[in-house]
């Protein structure tokens, strides 16, 4: 195994079985999560997404899945809502439930990742100043109610202002952050991320490569860790025919990411990156990725993964596996 590879792809699919287009019921989800925690590639898998609402549906495995020795991993997606209001009383149930999931459970199950949306109002005017201010009063809540660690990932949706507003939210996150590391809410609560959704059912939900692109930029400038979801079923860029959209690859996006932190690019060099179709211009080596003329050391990714561009959410573990393996990386 090519060690700049294993970097990179460690822990990178969370897995989503719940969500289209696979939409699997839970107890075919749930069983292919335990499936794929022992499988030869297992290495590559991470948390399994699970709505906080649904968290109940799980009980009934405790005794027959869950285990002492290796617990099951989960991050918790939240409700939509429209106000500030309505999100801070979802917010309410979704801890409630997480508390009496992990109080059934116990030590076999871990809830350390909180996926949510920022509130529709919110995300119509942003301001870093607005942004700061409810990032605070959420962690608040989560260090009274959350469980031991909680890290959250929030999403911003490519609105027609995006490029005006994105700017205003990164930098209220990083505001946020650094307030919480030299303050007290870092107890339960751990740090707010962007949650970067690119893709999804309907060719409309595909972000442009320049808005990508710019995200990412933002998320390096800022030092907010990045989440991804949908979309990056693939290793590479290409035209899917059935759902007539250019889907993006996990090599371009994270590959973008990585060479972000790793070399200084600009929104105009991710651009090329996130657009590249071209299989052959990626490259694992012995000693680095590569993409054409750049390169980045294994410890590098690891570094970067780590604390910079973390997971994406994939309902379908299979894909990203068999188009490794049919590439001769696996």
């Amino acid at each position: 195994m090519l060690k700049p590879f294993q970097a990179f792809m460690t822990g990178i699919i969370d897995y989503a079985g719940l969500f289209p287009p696979a939409k699997l019921d839970m107890d075919p989800a749930i069983r292919n999560y335990a499936e794929y925690r022992h499988g030869v590639v297992s290495w590559m898998l991470s948390r399994f997404i699970c709505p906080a609402a649904r968290l109940v549906e799980l009980d009934v495995y405790g005794e027959t899945l869950f285990t002492d020795e290796s617990p099951f991993r989960f991050s918790v997606l939240g409700s939509r809502s429209k106000s500030e209001t309505e999100y801070f009383e979802v917010l309410k149930k979704d801890l409630k439930a997480i508390a009496d999931f992990r109080e059934k459970h116990g030590e076999k199950v871990v809830t350390d990742v909180y996926e949510t949306r920022f509130p529709d109002a919110l995300q119509k005017s942003p301001t870093s100043t607005t942004i700061k201010s409810f990032l605070d009063k959420a962690a608040s809540l989560i260090e009274e109610m959350g469980p031991p660690e909680l890290k959250v990932f929030y999403e911003m949706g490519f609105h027609e202002e995006w490029e005006m507003h994105f700017p205003a939210v990164l930098r209220g996150i990083n505001q946020h952050n650094e307030a919480v590391a030299e303050g007290s809410l870092n107890e339960r609560y751990r740090s707010a991320g962007l949650k970067l959704r690119c893709g999804g059912v309907e060719p409309h939900m595909f972000p442009s490569v320049d808005q990508l692109a710019h995200a990412i930029s933002l998320g390096r400038d800022n030092r907010v860790a990045i989440k991804a979801t949908a979309g990056l079923h693939h290793p590479v860029r290409h035209f899917n025919k059935d759902q007539n959209v250019k889907m993006h690859g996990f090599f371009n996006v994270f590959g973008a990411g990585v060479f972000a932190y790793a070399h200084d690019l600009n929104r105009e060099e991710l651009r090329e990156i996130i657009g590249d179709e071209d299989p052959q211009n990626f490259l694992f080596t012995g000693k680095a990725f590569a993409w054409r003329t750049l390169r980045v050391s294994a410890g590098e990714i690891e570094k970067i993964r780590t604390s910079g561009i973390i997971s994406f959410g994939s309902c379908s573990f299979d894909e990203p596996k068999d188009d490794l393996r049919g590439m001769k990386l696996l």
